[in-house]
Protein backbone atom coordinates (compact mmCIF):
# COMPACT_ATOMS: atom_id res chain seq x y z
CA UNK A 1 0.00 0.00 0.00
CA UNK A 2 2.50 2.37 1.20
CA UNK A 3 4.54 1.94 -2.77
CA UNK A 4 1.08 2.40 -4.11
CA UNK A 5 0.28 5.44 -2.31
CA UNK A 6 3.47 7.19 -3.28
CA UNK A 7 3.08 6.36 -6.47
CA UNK A 8 -0.49 8.02 -6.75
CA UNK A 9 0.72 10.84 -4.75
CA UNK A 10 3.23 11.61 -7.98
CA UNK A 11 1.18 11.41 -9.67
CA UNK A 12 0.78 14.11 -12.12
CA UNK A 13 -3.05 13.10 -13.65
CA UNK A 14 -4.56 13.31 -10.04
CA UNK A 15 -2.42 15.65 -8.79
CA UNK A 16 -0.59 18.41 -11.38
CA UNK A 17 2.79 19.76 -10.77
CA UNK A 18 1.51 23.19 -9.43
CA UNK A 19 -0.10 21.57 -6.44
CA UNK A 20 2.82 19.07 -5.96
CA UNK A 21 5.00 22.14 -5.96
CA UNK A 22 2.45 23.53 -2.79
CA UNK A 23 2.48 20.69 -0.81
CA UNK A 24 6.48 20.16 -0.88
CA UNK A 25 6.38 23.68 0.22
CA UNK A 26 4.05 23.01 3.14
CA UNK A 27 5.58 19.79 3.91
CA UNK A 28 9.14 22.28 3.92
CA UNK A 29 7.87 24.90 6.34
CA UNK A 30 6.36 21.56 8.43
CA UNK A 31 9.65 20.11 8.73
CA UNK A 32 11.16 24.49 9.87
CA UNK A 33 8.53 24.47 12.79
CA UNK A 34 8.48 21.03 13.78
CA UNK A 35 5.31 19.82 13.52
CA UNK A 36 3.38 16.72 12.00
CA UNK A 37 1.61 17.83 8.71
CA UNK A 38 -1.01 15.75 7.04
CA UNK A 39 -3.39 15.74 4.08
CA UNK A 40 -7.16 14.50 4.96
CA UNK A 41 -10.44 13.65 4.35
CA UNK A 42 -11.41 13.97 0.84
CA UNK A 43 -8.32 14.39 -0.44
CA UNK A 44 -7.15 10.35 0.64
CA UNK A 45 -10.41 9.19 -0.33
CA UNK A 46 -10.40 10.70 -3.75
CA UNK A 47 -7.04 9.74 -4.32
CA UNK A 48 -7.15 5.73 -3.42
CA UNK A 49 -10.20 5.84 -5.78
CA UNK A 50 -7.77 7.29 -8.56
CA UNK A 51 -9.95 10.44 -9.32
CA UNK A 52 -7.94 13.53 -9.79
CA UNK A 53 -7.78 15.72 -7.03
CA UNK A 54 -9.62 19.29 -6.14
CA UNK A 55 -9.45 20.57 -2.78
CA UNK A 56 -6.37 20.17 -0.26
CA UNK A 57 -7.30 20.01 3.56
CA UNK A 58 -4.13 20.22 6.06
CA UNK A 59 -4.33 19.12 9.18
CA UNK A 60 -1.36 20.14 11.47
CA UNK A 61 -0.48 18.76 14.83
CA UNK A 62 0.31 22.38 16.10
CA UNK A 63 -1.52 25.40 15.42
CA UNK A 64 -2.44 25.54 12.41
CA UNK A 65 -3.26 29.67 12.59
CA UNK A 66 0.69 30.01 13.43
CA UNK A 67 1.36 27.49 10.34
CA UNK A 68 -0.52 29.53 8.07
CA UNK A 69 0.98 33.08 9.23
CA UNK A 70 4.67 31.41 8.56
CA UNK A 71 3.46 30.30 4.95
CA UNK A 72 2.55 33.73 4.34
CA UNK A 73 5.66 35.14 5.63
CA UNK A 74 7.40 33.15 3.58
CA UNK A 75 5.58 32.45 0.02
CA UNK A 76 3.13 35.77 0.23
CA UNK A 77 -0.73 35.38 0.31
CA UNK A 78 -2.82 36.67 2.95
CA UNK A 79 -4.48 34.35 5.70
CA UNK A 80 -7.52 34.26 6.69
CA UNK A 81 -7.88 33.04 11.04
CA UNK A 82 -11.04 31.64 12.37
CA UNK A 83 -9.87 31.17 16.05
CA UNK A 84 -12.79 29.92 17.74
CA UNK A 85 -12.49 26.67 15.42
CA UNK A 86 -8.74 26.97 15.20
CA UNK A 87 -8.27 27.25 11.60
CA UNK A 88 -7.36 29.28 8.84
CA UNK A 89 -7.58 30.29 5.24
CA UNK A 90 -4.58 30.90 3.19
CA UNK A 91 -5.47 32.93 0.15
CA UNK A 92 -2.34 31.73 -1.89
CA UNK A 93 -0.36 34.78 -3.88
CA UNK A 94 -1.36 34.68 -7.20
CA UNK A 95 2.22 33.78 -8.39
CA UNK A 96 1.34 29.95 -7.80
CA UNK A 97 -1.59 30.46 -10.25
CA UNK A 98 -3.72 27.73 -8.75
CA UNK A 99 -7.64 26.90 -8.67
CA UNK A 100 -9.00 26.89 -6.08
CA UNK A 101 -6.88 29.61 -5.22
CA UNK A 102 -7.57 29.36 -1.30
CA UNK A 103 -6.08 26.30 1.34
CA UNK A 104 -7.81 25.71 4.10
CA UNK A 105 -5.03 24.53 7.19
CA UNK A 106 -6.71 22.92 10.06
CA UNK A 107 -5.33 22.61 13.59
CA UNK A 108 -6.16 18.91 14.49
CA UNK A 109 -8.30 18.88 16.92
CA UNK A 110 -11.53 17.06 19.22
CA UNK A 111 -15.05 18.15 18.84
CA UNK A 112 -17.98 17.81 20.89
CA UNK A 113 -21.71 18.93 20.88
CA UNK A 114 -23.40 20.52 23.65
CA UNK A 115 -26.84 19.65 22.00
CA UNK A 116 -27.87 17.85 19.05
CA UNK A 117 -27.90 19.28 15.74
CA UNK A 118 -25.75 22.50 17.55
CA UNK A 119 -22.29 23.44 15.39
CA UNK A 120 -19.28 21.55 18.14
CA UNK A 121 -17.40 23.11 20.79
CA UNK A 122 -13.39 22.08 19.47
CA UNK A 123 -10.50 21.80 21.03
CA UNK A 124 -6.94 21.22 19.92
CA UNK A 125 -5.69 17.50 20.35
CA UNK A 126 -4.39 14.47 17.94
CA UNK A 127 -4.44 13.39 14.08
CA UNK A 128 -6.34 10.00 16.02
CA UNK A 129 -8.69 12.27 17.41
CA UNK A 130 -9.01 14.63 14.51
CA UNK A 131 -9.93 11.85 12.22
CA UNK A 132 -12.51 9.76 14.96
CA UNK A 133 -14.49 12.99 14.79
CA UNK A 134 -15.36 12.94 11.14
CA UNK A 135 -18.66 11.48 9.41
CA UNK A 136 -17.65 8.57 7.55
CA UNK A 137 -14.82 5.91 7.68
CA UNK A 138 -14.31 6.91 3.95
CA UNK A 139 -13.01 10.23 5.19
CA UNK A 140 -11.45 9.72 8.29
CA UNK A 141 -7.79 8.60 6.44
CA UNK A 142 -4.75 10.75 6.48
CA UNK A 143 -1.61 10.70 4.57
CA UNK A 144 1.29 12.21 6.72
CA UNK A 145 3.60 15.21 4.31
CA UNK A 146 6.43 16.07 6.11
CA UNK A 147 9.71 14.90 5.84
CA UNK A 148 10.55 10.98 6.29
CA UNK A 149 7.13 10.81 6.99
CA UNK A 150 5.92 11.67 3.67
CA UNK A 151 3.24 9.36 2.31
CA UNK A 152 2.04 7.64 5.49
CA UNK A 153 -1.40 6.67 5.60
CA UNK A 154 -3.15 6.92 8.69
CA UNK A 155 -6.03 4.77 8.75
CA UNK A 156 -7.50 4.09 12.05
CA UNK A 157 -11.15 2.92 11.37
CA UNK A 158 -10.49 0.96 7.82
CA UNK A 159 -11.96 3.23 5.23
CA UNK A 160 -10.07 1.40 2.99
CA UNK A 161 -12.06 -1.66 3.32
CA UNK A 162 -15.28 0.77 2.86
CA UNK A 163 -13.91 2.21 -0.46
CA UNK A 164 -13.32 -1.42 -1.59
CA UNK A 165 -16.38 -2.42 -0.51
CA UNK A 166 -18.38 0.58 -1.78
CA UNK A 167 -19.94 1.73 1.76
CA UNK A 168 -20.33 4.73 3.10
CA UNK A 169 -20.29 4.06 7.01
CA UNK A 170 -20.91 6.71 9.76
CA UNK A 171 -18.15 6.47 12.87
CA UNK A 172 -20.69 6.06 15.61
CA UNK A 173 -24.25 5.75 16.28
CA UNK A 174 -25.26 9.73 17.24
CA UNK A 175 -23.33 10.93 13.74
CA UNK A 176 -26.87 11.77 12.31
CA UNK A 177 -28.01 13.20 15.64
CA UNK A 178 -24.62 15.47 16.42
CA UNK A 179 -24.78 16.90 13.15
CA UNK A 180 -28.08 15.86 10.64
CA UNK A 181 -26.35 17.51 7.72
CA UNK A 182 -23.88 14.68 7.52
CA UNK A 183 -27.22 12.72 5.81
CA UNK A 184 -27.47 14.87 3.10
CA UNK A 185 -23.37 14.23 2.75
CA UNK A 186 -24.12 10.63 3.05
CA UNK A 187 -26.50 11.29 0.12
CA UNK A 188 -24.12 12.80 -1.87
CA UNK A 189 -21.63 10.53 -2.13
CA UNK A 190 -23.51 7.30 -2.07
CA UNK A 191 -24.71 9.08 -5.72
CA UNK A 192 -21.62 10.79 -6.66
CA UNK A 193 -19.42 7.44 -6.28
CA UNK A 194 -22.37 5.14 -6.49
CA UNK A 195 -21.57 3.65 -3.52
CA UNK A 196 -24.70 2.31 -0.62
CA UNK A 197 -25.24 3.67 2.79
CA UNK A 198 -23.91 0.57 4.89
CA UNK A 199 -27.42 -0.76 6.63
CA UNK A 200 -26.81 0.04 9.80
CA UNK A 201 -25.61 3.62 9.06
CA UNK A 202 -28.94 3.94 6.86
CA UNK A 203 -31.28 2.84 9.73
CA UNK A 204 -29.85 5.83 11.78
CA UNK A 205 -31.81 8.00 9.27
CA UNK A 206 -34.52 7.56 11.59
CA UNK A 207 -36.85 9.74 13.69
CA UNK A 208 -34.76 11.00 15.92
CA UNK A 209 -32.34 12.96 13.61
CA UNK A 210 -34.75 13.56 11.09
CA UNK A 211 -36.70 15.54 14.27
CA UNK A 212 -32.98 16.97 15.00
CA UNK A 213 -32.68 18.06 11.21
CA UNK A 214 -35.64 20.07 10.84
CA UNK A 215 -34.87 22.36 13.98
CA UNK A 216 -31.85 23.63 11.88
CA UNK A 217 -31.67 27.06 10.76
CA UNK A 218 -32.90 27.51 7.26
CA UNK A 219 -29.51 28.65 6.56
CA UNK A 220 -27.65 25.53 7.25
CA UNK A 221 -30.13 23.80 5.63
CA UNK A 222 -30.23 25.83 2.20
CA UNK A 223 -26.44 24.98 2.05
CA UNK A 224 -26.59 21.58 1.44
CA UNK A 225 -29.03 21.83 -1.38
CA UNK A 226 -26.64 24.28 -2.92
CA UNK A 227 -23.88 21.64 -2.68
CA UNK A 228 -26.66 19.15 -4.48
CA UNK A 229 -27.60 21.43 -7.10
CA UNK A 230 -23.82 21.81 -7.97
CA UNK A 231 -23.40 18.03 -8.44
CA UNK A 232 -23.16 16.14 -11.52
CA UNK A 233 -25.83 13.88 -10.30
CA UNK A 234 -28.37 16.16 -8.28
CA UNK A 235 -31.46 14.96 -9.36
CA UNK A 236 -30.64 11.03 -8.26
CA UNK A 237 -29.21 12.81 -5.71
CA UNK A 238 -32.61 14.91 -4.72
CA UNK A 239 -35.10 11.78 -5.37
CA UNK A 240 -33.17 9.46 -2.73
CA UNK A 241 -33.55 12.52 -0.24
CA UNK A 242 -37.61 12.56 -1.03
CA UNK A 243 -37.59 8.14 -0.73
CA UNK A 244 -35.56 8.88 2.80
CA UNK A 245 -38.00 10.49 4.23
CA UNK A 246 -36.51 14.33 4.24
CA UNK A 247 -38.81 16.21 2.50
CA UNK A 248 -41.39 14.93 4.88
CA UNK A 249 -40.05 15.93 8.10
CA UNK A 250 -39.67 19.50 6.65
CA UNK A 251 -43.26 19.49 5.65
CA UNK A 252 -45.88 16.38 5.01
CA UNK A 253 -47.93 18.95 2.78
CA UNK A 254 -45.36 18.98 -0.08
CA UNK A 255 -45.67 17.40 -3.38
CA UNK A 256 -43.96 14.53 -3.82
CA UNK A 257 -40.54 14.55 -5.58
CA UNK A 258 -40.64 13.71 -9.21
CA UNK A 259 -37.15 12.73 -11.46
CA UNK A 260 -39.21 12.68 -14.50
Amino acid sequence: MQKDLLRLMRDPNLIPSEKQNLLSDIADQAVLLGVPCYLVGGFVRDLLLGKPINDLDIVIEGDAIEFGEALVKKYGGKLTPHHKFHTAIWHLPSTFDLRPSTLDLITARSETYKNAGSLPTVKPSTIDDDLRRRDFTINAMAVRLDGDHFGELLDPLDGQTDLRQKSIRVLHPCSFVDDPTRIFRAVRYEQRYAFNLEPSTLNLVNFESLTVLKKLSGERIRHEFDLIFEEENSVQMLTRISKLGIFDAFDPSLPKFNDQ
